[in-house]
């Protein structure tokens, strides 16, 4: 039966989906309470900080009479009967992930992502009150992230993109981290280590932290400033980094981020006018991802960019030597030519709403087709993968992009519908 389940720390496996602890979130290393565990190690994790029973959700994994014969409970010296049940247990929990749904992928994802996002909203909380940001805490928060890139990136950038849509003017908490989710993402597309994740999501975290010294109502109109006020706004980079030098243990590569990633490959940027070789390559990712996510995001009295035209946009700074081509390359491949929430029109007169893409074919994202040929809108709109042979046998292609403001379509109406049926 679905629903929600105590369960000894005892009882618990990989496959099953953990809403709740017994201990504070503080008192262990998980910020994300809410998980699905994928090892047995973090179940060792919980145990050593004093987890002793959990809260799951049966709807989401593992129910304990799901529960395959786990190691411990297999005779003492079978090895065939310890086999056996490590080999049922992988095929358990490989038979029940993919029977989940996409809501309950989607679901996950939107709840990672509002517990980050109330973590970020905490740490510049505490920054205005003069506390800075802790690397553990930090740490916490982009564990989750990379954790949920790694297994789910269409769904975490599409509540991402759907938050953006909704919402008019986004915190610097908020903004941080989409900017986090999205470095990531572009981080694994374009092959950087994975042992420079954490480093690369913390930077990015708090890449924007020195904005806090500066007044608010600057920060606030930072998009139509004059020069001097833009002057001091350039500050923020050298501000950043004393509010780390408040805290020991930032790696250097986390505070390299906050402080280059205005640089520019031509010397264009700020606040040392550095060249490509000087600049670090993830203070690059952070950069580039920082200015996508400005252009398609409102901001005080500027309307947000069409995510189509906002990858145009850095197709061209690619060409003007700002950033290293095979990194736009890589962010492009990430976003999709055609990013998630963008509206388009297809070869077949019909309208749709990107909700997901593919990297190995931008040009064929996944869809959700909203309206015919002829202006009428669909009750129920059904989502496609372009990428895959359709059902009904039609080749669908994305003919051209739509604005939907000219179209008079409330994006995030369609977005939510995929969110709505995750909740």
């Amino acid at each position: 039966m679905s629903g929600m389940k105590q369960i000894s720390i005892e009882q618990l496996i990989p496959g099953m989906f953990v809403v709740e602890m017994d201990l504070p979130w503080y008192r262990t290393p998980f910020l994300f309470h809410k998980r699905l565990i994928r090892d047995v190690e973090t179940i060792g994790v919980m145990k050593q900080h004093g987890v002793q029973s959990v809260t799951i959700d049966t709807a989401k994994g593992l129910d304990v009479q799901e529960a395959p014969l786990t190691p411990s409970a297999a005779p003492a010296h079978s090895v065939e009967n310890l086999d056996s049940a490590l080999s049922a247990s992988v095929t358990s929990i490989d038979s029940h992930a993919s029977t989940l749904s996409d809501g309950g992928a989607q679901a996950i994802a939107a709840s990672v992502y509002t517990d980050a996002q109330e973590a970020m909203e905490r740490i510049f909380a505490d920054l205005e009150r003069g506390v800075p940001p802790t690397p553990a805490a930090t740490k916490i928060i982009v564990g989750g992230v990379v954790d949920q890139v790694l297994h789910s990136r269409n769904e975490l950038l599409l509540h991402s993109t759907f938050l953006k849509v909704k919402q008019f003017d986004r915190s610097l908490g908020a903004h941080a981290l989409d900017t986090t989710i999205l470095s990531l993402v572009v981080a694994v597309e374009s092959g950087v280590d994975p042992a420079d994740y954490e480093h690369l999501g913390m930077g990015a975290l708090l890449h924007d932290v020195g904005y806090v010294r500066l007044p608010r109502n600057l920060v606030r109109k930072r998009d139509e400033c004059n020069d001097s006020e833009q002057r001091l706004l350039e500050q923020h980079t050298q501000l950043g980094i004393t509010v780390l030098g408040e805290q020991s243990g930032f790696h250097q590569e986390v505070c390299r981020i906050v402080m280059e990633h205005h640089e520019r490959c031509d010397g264009s940027g700020y606040p040392r006018k550095m060249k490509t070789v000087d600049i670090s390559p993830l203070a690059q990712i952070v950069g580039i991802v920082d200015l996508y996510d400005k252009m398609v995001s409102r901001r005080g009295g500027r309307p947000a960019m069409i995510p189509h035209d906002a990858v145009r946009q850095l197709f061209l700074v690619g060409e003007r030597g700002q950033y290293p081509k095979p990194l736009v390359e890589a962010v492009i491949r990430s976003i999709g030519v055609y990013p998630v929430g963008s509206l388009v029109r297809l070869n077949t007169g019909e309208q749709a709403v990107v909700v997901g893409v593919n990297p190995e074919q931008r040009l064929k994202p996944q869809v959700k087709i909203t309206g015919g040929p002829h202006g009428e809108s669909y009750p129920n709109p059904e989502q496609v993968d372009l990428s895959l042979p359709s059902q009904d046998k039609v080749s669908r292609t994305v003919l051209r992009v739509l604005d939907p403001v000219q179209e008079r379509v409330n994006i995030a109406m369609y977005l939510g519908d995929v969110t709505d049926q995750a909740a």
